[in-house]
């Protein structure tokens, strides 16, 4: 398992960004979703560098007391903070009970392959302990090329593990409107490439659906990437949404039309019927977007008791 830092580190930049290390109370998030199939969220870092402008978690709460109970971070804020969870390993260590026959994603408040885990690690001590129980599914999704230094820990996993890659538009200049530091589009299907190429089992995650422009051409480049699901989201706004403004800057409103949505949905639907049939008839631990295997066998001792 990855070893911890000794002791919290003082708030420090990185690349404009204020980090400060934490100790976490709890790793494991019960979200107990049919459709989309997993029962708990994973996140090791609090906050996300990439800083999209649409994150429905924009208005995160804060921890710092100069703020007063029950603060929020201005929405502007967000991209421009992280907390990394230092004992996230070890806590998920300590409540690897818990994770019997379970599905674990990483991770849906914050992109699991930012770029500080290039220093912390977090996210691969993560994946480490989940490795060693072996009647967990473990779903990943991230905008970030940073995944593929963990190719050969994520294909030890074998068919219980599946990644999907965030691509919510065809249009890298799109991309660079609304998610400016997150890794450009065309990284992203170079990414998914390599990613099916090693065994893993892929997918796309359309989301949130931002504007396309060639759809026949997006949906091509994601079957010759090898991916073998496809998932389309609509975008969720905070109220008073000041990223509602960019989007009337630039045309793209449409993108909040609920007919916009349906018709790219039906046409990946149309284009990866598998996870058309997924999506139909959602079981446990089997989502509609990355589609892990069925539960394994029993947990050998690792489960037996409680820690």
């Amino acid at each position: 398992m990855t070893p911890l830092l000794e002791s919290t580190p003082p708030p420090t930049l990185f690349r404009d960004i204020e980090v400060q290390g934490e100790e976490a109370s709890s790793i494991l998030r019960a979200q107990k979703d049919p459709i989309y199939g997993f029962n708990f969220g994973l996140s090791a870092y609090r906050g996300c560098s990439h800083g999209c402008a649409y994150c429905y978690v924009r208005d995160y709460p804060a921890r710092d007391p100069k703020r007063g109970p029950g603060a929020l971070h201005d929405p502007l804020e967000w991209g421009k903070w992280v907390a990394p969870k230092l004992n996230a390993p070890a806590l998920l260590w300590a409540q690897r009970h818990r994770l019997h026959q379970q599905t674990v994603f990483l991770s849906s408040a914050t992109d699991p392959y930012q770029p500080l885990e290039r220093e912390f690690r977090l996210t691969r001590g993560c994946l480490e302990v989940l490795l060693q129980c072996p009647t967990t599914q473990v779903m990943v999704l991230t905008r970030s090329p940073l995944i593929l230094q963990d190719v050969d820990l994520l294909k030890a996993f074998g068919p219980r593990l599946s990644v999907g890659l965030s691509i919510p538009t065809d249009d890298d200049t799109v991309r660079q409107v609304t998610e400016p530091p997150a890794p450009p589009i065309p990284s992203r299907w170079a990414t998914l490439e390599r990613l099916s190429k090693a065994g893993l089992h892929t997918g796309v995650a359309v989301a949130p659906l931002m504007p396309v422009h060639d759809l026949d051409a997006f949906i091509r480049r994601a079957r010759a990437s090898g991916a073998t699901s496809a998932w389309v989201g609509g975008l969720h706004l905070l109220p008073k949404d000041p990223f509602l403004g960019t989007l009337a800057q630039h045309g793209w409103l449409h993108v909040l039309d609920p007919d916009y949505v349906t018709g790219i949905r039906d046409a990946f639907r149309h284009a990866f019927p598998r996870s058309e049939r997924s999506s139909r008839t959602p079981k446990r631990g089997q989502g509609a977007h990355l589609q892990p295997p069925p539960p394994m066998v029993r947990q050998p001792g690792l489960f037996d008791a409680a820690v």
